[in-house]
């Protein structure tokens, strides 16, 4: 019996020890505030020695669980730690998921702008080390501004040049009249404006985010990028994703501007889709001196996506169309000479496959892509009793950009990432019709009379080049890269003969990163870009928003030898960059005013240069309270063999930025003060102008997940001030008010 008493005693031990030491696993998912996989979360069972990472999917799973109840945290740098009980008679045998909050949604920003490849020219990394500036669409939501060239003008370094109005040009570092080059999606936009390309065109509404990288960006993009480039990224659809739609409505109170947009988009399988519209319409805006006549404006632009991903590979194409109708461009002489752009139209179409595996390459991207332009400008000579018009002037010019790119990239043991691209971008059937009425008291035309300066106007630009990312340590990056260029560009004369110019450029760069600590680090660029004159200014004379211009087919190539350092200091709750640069050009092309008013011309200068330095300072002060500053100072000057130290057009005045974000749960408060120095030494077509203190304030209310309302106090205390010096230029819109409401499911 005792025996017997024993050996049941002896079973149900060693059964109850087999239960408990039993183990279970318990699979999960980790994602972000947004529903997106987190990657390289580290997953850890508290008071054990079992943990794990997830993988690109988030996903993880944790085995040989042996208690009842387990407490895991998640822990990875730009998320707050989070720490979970789970019971194993609920979570074994089940998929859990579990999300963390962002630590800081701004130095996350920050941190992708120095350490992720944010795809400036889709999977392939061709970055410099060099200062860049990351704009997504929630922090363009929250500006109240109704354009890209409006958007990007806080950014340090980065202005916008022009007489005012709707039709402001970016310019980085200075580089205004196509030394800037803008990219949709990785795609050239050119201009025949005189400025160069605005991309005005493309609505907040249909932007993912946008990019500002400055350097020599020559290697990479060919003719035009001499100061850096600013890409615009449009919103893609995700596939196997559910129906996601976005709706947005807007007013301003000072340009009594109405804005709306909506964007739709889901799956089929494997199949993303999106469809987004966008439109505005805006009167002439009041400063405080008065209304501005022909500030006003009105567009609407219409965008279809389509892709399909795979595993490793995804198929991509856009559909976009804009049109612009009656944009203003407003100047002193509006009321009696006012000037307008009655159309712009631009339509798009671009394809492209990526993959991570093509023969020997880690990755690949080709594209090809059309885009059709069209621009007209206006001018009307009134007479000062009657305003009736005495003289009526249309420009027209139209034409078809066209290229194709291929971009790849192999890893090379562990110190080599080569990448290369081969380019071909082409303009086609550029042609231009100025057509003049001379009108009588009564209004019946007296005289007409055409004109035409770009009969078949071509440009044919093949481009390949090769750089090496050489990781030497941890410590230290070196960059190379080199560039092949040539270059066509002809016009038909009116007795039928083609005038062509042709040439071939070499461009290079050397960056390098070197990690001093492991929150400070140095950066440095050196490089040799160039840039081909314009279509425009070799062979277009006629009207443009601003005059008539005459254009130089002698004029030569500018080609600029371009420095830049800088330091970078990066912690958890602190952010702070400082960068000098200086740039060069040979024979750099300068418009300059004839005998005649509203006459202007091209001509090569000997050698000028722009210098300077600009900087951003954040800081983490306390929970929901941070602080940002940015700033920059700019010096350029004509030199050469005359050395005349005349200033340049178009430098940007010295400007100092400072705001504060107070963001307790759902609701936020901004203030934003920007102080701007007066131009005392301006360029040829230019005018002095007196410094200026703007104070601004944006509000904001997340009401729930859906919907989230916002207010934007602009130019609060009404001060007179403009935007740029040009001698053409207005005044900068007064006090106004700006009201978003943004609902999306």
């Amino acid at each position: 019996m005792r025996k017997s008493l024993l050996s049941i005693l002896i079973i149900l031990s060693l059964t109850g020890f087999g239960f408990s030491a039993s183990s279970r696993t318990i699979k999960g998912r980790v994602l972000d505030e947004k529903g997106n996989p987190l990657a390289n979360v580290k997953v850890e069972v508290l008071d054990t020695a079992i943990s794990t990472h997830t993988k690109p999917n988030g996903i993880f799973v944790l085995e040989n669980l042996k208690k009842k109840k387990i407490f895991v945290m998640f822990i990875h740098p730009d998320y707050v730690t989070r720490t979970v009980e789970l019971a194993m008679e609920k979570s074994s045998g089940q998929m859990i998921e579990i999300s963390l909050t962002p630590k800081n949604p701004i130095l996350m920003t920050i941190k992708e702008e120095i350490s992720v490849t944010a795809e400036a020219d889709s999977i392939i990394d061709i970055n410099l080390p060099s200062h860049r500036t990351i704009l997504p669409n929630s922090v363009l939501t929250e500006m109240g501004t109704s354009n890209i060239a409006e958007s990007v003008d806080k950014v340090p370094g980065v202005a916008a040049v022009g007489k005012g109005g709707y039709s402001m040009v970016p310019a980085i570092r200075g580089l205004a009249e196509h030394r800037t080059l803008l990219l949709v999606d990785g795609v050239r936009i050119t201009s025949e404006r005189r400025l160069g390309a605005s991309a005005s065109f493309v609505s907040l509404g249909a932007i993912d985010r946008v990019e500002i990288n400055r350097g020599p960006y020559s290697v990479f993009h060919g003719s035009g990028a001499l100061g850096g480039i600013i890409n615009i990224i449009t919103k893609s659809p995700a596939p196997k994703s559910p129906f996601e739609g976005d709706f947005r409505l807007g007013y301003n109170t000072v340009r009594n501007e109405r804005a709306g947009s909506v964007s739709l988009s889901g799956s089929l399988g494997n199949w993303g889709l999106m469809f987004g519209s966008n439109g505005k319409k805006a009167d002439d805006y009041a400063a405080p001196s008065g209304k501005i006549e022909w500030s006003r404006y009105q567009d609407y632009d219409l965008m279809f996506k389509i892709n399909r991903q795979s595993k490793k590979s995804e198929f991509y194409a856009t559909i976009f169309h804009y049109n612009g109708t009656d944009i203003g461009k407003p100047s002193p002489t509006s009321y009696l000479k006012p000037r307008w752009y009655p159309d712009e139209t631009n339509s798009l179409l671009m394809v492209g496959y990526r993959t991570e595996k093509f023969w020997i390459l880690d990755k690949i991207n080709a594209s090809v892509y059309a885009l059709r332009s069209v621009l007209e400008t206006q001018k009307d000579n009134l007479r000062e009793e009657t305003l009736s018009v005495e003289k009526r002037n249309l420009a027209r010019v139209e034409g078809t950009n066209f290229g194709f790119k291929i971009r790849g990239g192999k890893t090379l043991g562990k110190i080599h990432t080569l990448n290369f691209g081969i380019d071909y971008f082409g303009r086609a059937n550029i042609n231009d019709q100025n057509t003049e009425w001379k009108y009588d008291e009564m209004g019946n035309v007296i005289s007409l009379a055409d004109e035409s300066s770009l009969q078949d106007a071509r440009r044919n630009n093949l481009g390949f080049y090769i750089d090496d990312k050489i990781k030497f340590s941890d410590l230290v990056t070196l960059n190379v890269g080199t560039r092949f260029d040539t270059v066509s560009t002809s016009n038909l004369t009116l007795e039928g003969n083609r005038i062509t110019k042709n040439d071939e450029f070499f461009s290079a760069y050397l960056g390098t990163v070197f990690q001093i600590t492991p929150y400070l680090s140095f950066l440095g660029n050196v490089g040799h870009s160039f840039r081909f004159p314009s279509v425009s200014e070799l062979f277009y004379t006629g009207l443009t928003g601003r005059g008539t211009v005459f254009g130089n087919p002698d004029l030569e190539p500018e080609k600029s030898l371009n420095l830049d350092i800088g330091f970078r200091y990066l912690h958890e709750k602190f952010f702070a960059s400082i960068y000098g640069f200086s740039n060069s050009i040979n024979d750099m092309i300068q418009k300059y005013g004839g005998f005649e008013e509203e006459e202007y011309f091209y001509r090569n200068l000997t050698s000028g240069q722009i210098y300077g330095f600009e900087g951003e300072f954040y800081l983490s002060l306390m929970k929901n309270v941070e602080l940002f500053i940015n700033f920059h100072h700019m010096v350029g000057k004509e030199k050469g063999e005359k050395n005349t130290d005349a200033a340049l057009n178009y430098i940007p005045p010295s400007r100092l930025t400072f705001w504060g974000k107070y963001s307790p749960g759902k609701f936020w408060v901004e203030p934003r003060v920007t102080l701007t120095s007066a131009v005392r030494d301006p360029g040829p077509l230019e005018i002095e102008i007196d410094g200026y203190v703007l104070f601004d304030t944006i509000f904001g209310l997340k009401i729930n997940d859906s919907l989230t309302l916002v207010a934007i106090a602009q130019n609060i205390f009404d001060q007179t001030y403009r935007a740029s010096a040009d001698e053409a230029g207005v005044d900068a819109p007064g006090q106004g008010f700006v009201f978003k409401a943004e609902y999306s499911f």
